[in-house]
């Protein structure tokens, strides 16, 4: 197992800002956002997939706030905002004009950060509340929400490093990575004072 990078990367748009979720929209606000954004020539444009792709974001969402309440006993604060662990600049193109945080894993309380591999949409497959667009086979580790402590052992008993060596050997975006979600509500705050 290759040792653990000491950091997250939250990427967002530059014109919208960090630490947003989508799923804080009203429908109508999505609808909007999608009118305005589903031509854009980005590599990944899931504003072009339509109102669906964010009914299926919403439900993973809620799972995912399920899972954060079932590990650690209590209700999160707010939605996630979400990075990936370490780096994987990739997801720089998903943007107009993208920008990208790095956040040192120390910043964040334990119970402010968890992890998923490869990511949270595997929640709703993983239930079948929704049928997928691609051949899906299910594994255990896509029902499972990590702390940052747990990881090492989460990478070797699922051999996580292989997964994402198989993915980006063969050029696949989702795979490549370890979905990290922030939880904390006072992360601009905390990332402002740490800047001045």
């Amino acid at each position: 197992m290759s040792s653990l990078p000491g950091f997250v990367t939250h990427y967002f748009e530059a014109d919208k800002g960090p630490f947003r979720n989508i799923c804080d929209l009203s429908d109508e606000e999505i609808e909007a956002v999608i009118e305005a954004e589903k031509y854009v020539d980005t590599s990944y444009n899931r504003f072009a997939l339509g109102p669906n792709f964010f009914k299926i974001r919403r439900a993973a969402d809620d799972l995912l706030i399920e899972k954060y309440g079932e590990k650690f006993g209590i209700k999160p604060q707010i939605r996630p905002y979400f990075a990936v662990l370490g780096a994987f600049d990739r997801t720089m193109t998903m943007y107009r004009d993208s920008r990208s945080i790095p956040i040192n894993i120390s910043l964040l309380a334990p119970e402010y950060l968890t992890f998923m591999y490869p990511d949270h949409f595997h929640l709703v497959w993983g239930k079948r509340l929704f049928r997928p667009d691609f051949p899906y086979s299910y594994q255990p580790f896509h029902q499972l929400l990590f702390t940052y402590a747990e990881l090492p052992e989460a990478m070797t008993t699922y051999d996580f490093d292989a997964h994402i060596a198989d993915a980006k050997r063969r050029g696949m975006w989702v795979c490549s990575y370890i979905e990290a979600h922030i939880w904390d509500p006072e992360i601009k705050f905390k990332l402002t004072v740490l800047n001045r």
